[in-house]
């Protein structure tokens, strides 16, 4: 067994040595017959060379020669036709005076056919003109007679029938003017009883009117007394000062830079900067009770909604002066977005002197209800320290750690 094997792999090998020398010797045939086949194709390149070189050159010769026989045939043939034109121009040049002669004789002769002719039809033209002239005239006066018979005719007929039209038409007037007048007498009496109502009804609304009237005078009166009384209680009260100057000293909650945050709208359509002011004065009122208050003193020009929304963030209120064009601003209502998010509670301050109060509730209900959580306060010229006391209040409640 181990000699087959040796066997075997001497085998191997030698198969393997013959491959390989088989491949050599395959290379070497290959290697050889792609130079033979280069050298043939060099070779016949060359001859296709020179075959094509001179078929060009016997081309162009038997081009040059096709070029100078078609020149001479063109040159014969073309004076062949010359000659043939000129001979043809002359005979055209003698029928046409032939036939120029001809024609001018014919021409004449028309002329006078033709002057004959005219003078003859002239002749009777005329005297059926004569004649037509005369039909025309007694047409034209028996025309005239009808139409004048016709006219007294119209005349007549139109006169018979202006004359009922206009007796129909006063007969329509005169009972158009009965009814006319029956109706003014209807109006009038309406009109009256509707006059008279209206006197009732505007009597009885005046008198209710005087009555609310002097029920809200009655109950501002009241109110006046009882703000009065307070700001009294207020005034004589220590120790209500004492608590609340010990709640400012224990300066502002954790996290919190502000008591409160100012949102306003500074200018109006009409009032101009009027609400800017007043916003000041409530700020200036509240920075003397010893609050420390955010009030926009450059217009917004140097903050984004974001440092907006973080100031607001760290206030512990807002404070909001509202007029009736507040809730368009993006601004304002960036503010108390973030009041909101925020849970920070709304104190609301309206100017009644220059605006309606109920128009400006139904604007921020619609806008954000957040705002509605707290009383608002009414801010009037004659009680305006009233005012002030009232958001003082709010925010030793809201806005202070005591």
């Amino acid at each position: 067994m181990a000699a087959a094997r040796t066997d075997v792999e001497e085998a191997k090998i030698a198969a393997k040595q013959d491959v390989e020398e088989a491949k050599d010797a395959a290379r070497q045939e290959v290697e050889a017959v792609t130079a033979a086949s280069k050298l043939d194709v060099k070779a016949a390149m060359a001859v296709a060379k020179n075959d094509v070189d001179e078929a060009m050159l016997a081309a162009r010769k038997d081009v040059e020669e096709a070029k100078d026989a078609a020149r001479e045939e063109v040159e014969t043939a073309m004076a062949a036709t010359k000659l043939e034109i000129s001979n043809a121009m002359v005979a055209s040049q003698t029928d046409v005076e032939e036939a120029k002669v001809a024609a001018k004789k014919d021409v004449e002769e028309a002329k006078v056919a033709a002057s004959d002719q005219m003078a003859a039809a002239m002749a009777a033209t005329k005297l059926d003109v004569t004649a037509a002239m005369v039909a025309a005239k007694m047409d034209v006066e028996d025309a005239k007679d009808a139409a004048k018979i016709g006219v007294e005719e119209a005349k007549v007929a139109a006169s018979e029938e202006i004359a009922a039209a206009m007796a129909v038409i006063k007969r329509d007037a005169e009972a158009a003017m009965a009814a006319a007048k029956a109706d003014v007498e209807k109006a009038k009496n309406a009109a009256k009883t509707d006059v008279e109502e209206a006197k009732v009804a505007a009597r009885q609304k005046t008198e209710e009117a005087k009555d609310a009237a002097r029920d809200e005078v009655e109950a501002a009166m009241a109110a006046a007394q009882i703000r009065k009384a307070r700001l009294a209680a207020r005034g004589d009260n220590p120790e209500r000062r004492l608590r609340r100057s010990v709640a400012l000293s224990a300066g502002l909650p954790p996290g919190k830079k502000y008591h409160y945050f100012l949102s306003h709208k500074k200018e109006h359509s009409t009032l101009g900067r009027q609400p800017e002011s007043l916003a000041m004065a409530l700020h200036d009122a509240q920075i003397l009770e010893g609050f420390v208050g955010f009030f926009d003193v450059d217009d917004l020009k140097t903050i984004s909604l974001e440092q907006l929304a973080e100031d607001v963030r760290s206030s512990c209120a807002l404070v909001v002066v509202l007029h009736d064009e507040t809730c368009a601003s993006s601004w304002c209502q960036c503010e108390w977005e973030a009041a909101g998010l925020a849970g920070i509670p709304c104190l609301c301050i309206v100017d009644v002197n220059h605006v309606c109060r109920t128009k400006v509730l139904e604007q921020v209900k619609a806008c954000n209800p957040h705002l509605m959580k707290h009383q608002w306060v009414s801010y009037i010229d004659s009680y305006r320290h009233d005012a002030s006391i009232q958001i003082t209040d709010w925010l030793h409640e809201h806005a202070t750690q005591g």
